[in-house]
């Protein structure tokens, strides 16, 4: 590229030869570089980056590049930094939305809003779905800025949607198989179902088959461990707890994506009826409410702990979610008829989750604090981590369904 020519590394000192530069491993000298460039060595750290700034590989060269932007920047040489964040842009590796994002905010430094709204319409291109919230909202105030209005408000609303718009598929499709079922258990049943009461009643035909119940997992129905939490027990029964769903579902599934939150709401699922029948293995027990109580537990602690970052609506229905928690934990102490043990094991599912796992749909007061380069100070939990915690929690939830029916394999 030609840009490459015009950045000399910082320092006089002698260059590593070719050979010897290319028997380091590339990955390693990144590293290096970037405890340099945090330990202040920044002439080292630039230096150490030279050969890779040529690779072949995109993503090492751009990596490469904004260690030398980096550099320059904190050594207030801003046309050199400016000159090394293009050449970073310009290698189209994984950094290279990073590379575009450093450029235009150092035209926006320069005064140069207009070429800094065009370096943030290619950042926007390229940044992972996460970063594009943020980017486009900067877009939209430069815009207004240089006096586009309308174009401004267009943004506005992108952005808007980048960080909030989103659809709850997983809960919809929950909502609608238990809604579903419960029309089919009334079908069958002739009508039998309708006449539950507040919280309990008559379930059908396909009800019975799978209430959870210590002695049938025991035989061999372990479906029953799951598939209890999408049968319910009367019309009300079924509308409180879609309502509940509808309410802080697509807040769960936002922050931690569609497959991770049909995991967790299996899980949570799972955990109520665990617990019910390792306490009570005689009951028959049926309802989302475990399940539901185990996303209100996940909310509760990722709320406190992890420090989501969400849109104005969702931070409405999020701050009362202690007093929430705690009027449904008293409700289930004090009125007759509901599992406990279905309560609190989900509960405790939900909040060890959401204890040990970030979310990943959304940012997180952790996440946004940053170096220079863009890299983040508070790292992303690796994926196999993240699949390591599930499958430990399913683990132990297996577990604790062999002690429980144990005693009735005799």
């Amino acid at each position: 590229m030609q840009t490459t020519a015009e950045v000399p590394i910082l320092g006089g000192r002698p260059h590593l030869s070719h050979n010897r530069q290319l028997m380091n491993d590339a990955s390693t000298t990144l590293r290096d570089a970037q405890e340099l460039l945090d330990a202040g060595e920044l002439e080292a750290a630039a230096r150490r980056v030279e050969t890779l700034t040529r690779a072949p590989d995109r993503d090492q060269a751009g990596e490469a590049w904004m260690i030398v932007g980096t550099a320059r920047y904190r050594l207030d040489d801003e046309a050199g930094a400016l000159v090394a964040w293009k050449s970073a842009a310009e290698a189209g590796g994984a950094n290279a939305w990073l590379g575009y994002r450093s450029v235009a905010e150092q035209n926006v430094r320069d005064g140069q809003l207009e070429e800094a709204i065009t370096a943030y319409r290619e950042a926007d291109r390229r940044a992972p779905a996460a970063e594009r919230g943020a980017i486009a909202n900067r877009i939209a105030w430069l815009l207004k800025e240089t006096g586009h209005d309308f174009a401004a408000r267009r943004q506005f609303n992108k952005a808007r949607g980048a960080y909030a718009t989103y659809l709850p598929i997983v809960t919809y499709a929950i909502i609608g198989i238990c809604v579903a079922l419960f029309g089919i258990d009334a079908i069958l049943s002739g009508g039998a179902t309708l006449s539950g009461g507040f919280l309990g009643g008559q379930p059908g035909p396909l009800g019975q088959e799978n209430l959870i119940n210590g002695r049938f997992v025991a035989r061999g129905e372990w479906w029953r461990i799951i598939t209890s939490a999408f049968f319910h027990l009367g019309p009300i029964h079924l509308a409180f707890n879609m309502y509940v769903l509808y309410l802080y579902g697509p807040i769960a599934e936002r922050m931690y994506g569609r497959i991770e939150f049909g995991a967790i709401y299996l899980l949570c699922a799972a955990g109520g009826s665990v617990l019910t029948i390792l306490v009570e293995p005689q009951q028959f027990a049926a309802g989302a409410s475990g399940a539901i109580f185990g996303l209100i537990g996940l909310l509760f602690v990722v709320s406190r702990r992890h420090h989501a970052v969400i849109g104005r609506e969702s931070r409405s229905m999020m701050a009362g979610i202690g007093t929430y928690l705690v009027f449904l934990l008293v409700f289930t102490f004090l009125v007759p008829g509901i599992s406990l043990t279905g309560h609190l094991g989900g509960l405790a599912v939900g909040a060890i989750l959401g204890f040990l796992l970030p979310p990943t749909g959304v940012e997180t007061m952790g996440g946004m604090w940053r170096s220079p380069s863009g890299d983040r100070l508070s790292g992303g939990m690796p994926r196999s981590l993240r699949v390591a915690v599930y499958g430990a929690v399913g683990g132990l939830l297996v577990l604790g369904s062999y002690l429980a029916v144990s005693p009735f394999l005799g």
